[in-house]
This record gives structure tokens, C-alpha cells and sequence, in this order.
């Protein structure tokens, strides 16, 4: 995989959380709604599920970047 394949499918896969996170800041500064000063409120559930969601994307992606494709399972 060349460089800019790598620095495409990185901006492809962090860019809805960018987005994301981008929107709760908004919401946040706007309303003070989703602020994190309050230890355990709606802020902080909110960046928790952004972050979880991330991992979640990025451990399936590193899988399935190792896992063999079908070909080179047939042809070894």
C-alpha cells in the first residue's frame, strides 16, 4: 500500500469522528449542554460513546488490514 492509500483510508475512517467530536463542541460552547465540568453528565456520556465507537473502528480495521485475503490463501 502506497503512502497516500494509507493517508486516504486514515482521513476516510477518523473523519466522521472528527466530525463528531467537532459537533459536541459546538453543541457544547452553544447551549452548555454537553459540557464536561459536570463529571458524569450528558458531555461526558457523549464523548465516551465517540471514543468507544473509535476503538471499536480501529481494532476492526487493523483485523481486517492483517487478516489474508482469498487469494493468498489459495495461492501461498
Amino acid at each position: 500500500m502506497d503512502r497516500m492509500a494509507v493517508v486516504k483510508a486514515f482521513a476516510i475512517t477518523s473523519l466522521p469522528f472528527v466530525f463528531a467530536e467537532s459537533i459536541t463542541g459546538i453543541v457544547s460552547f452553544l447551549t452548555g449542554e454537553l459540557n464536561i465540568p459536570p463529571y458524569l453528565g450528558a458531555g461526558t456520556a457523549v464523548d465516551l460513546l465517540i471514543l468507544l465507537a473509535g476503538l471499536v473502528v480501529a481494532v476492526l480495521m487493523t483485523f481486517k488490514s492483517k487478516r489474508p485475503d482469498a487469494e493468498e490463501r489459495e495461492n501461498p
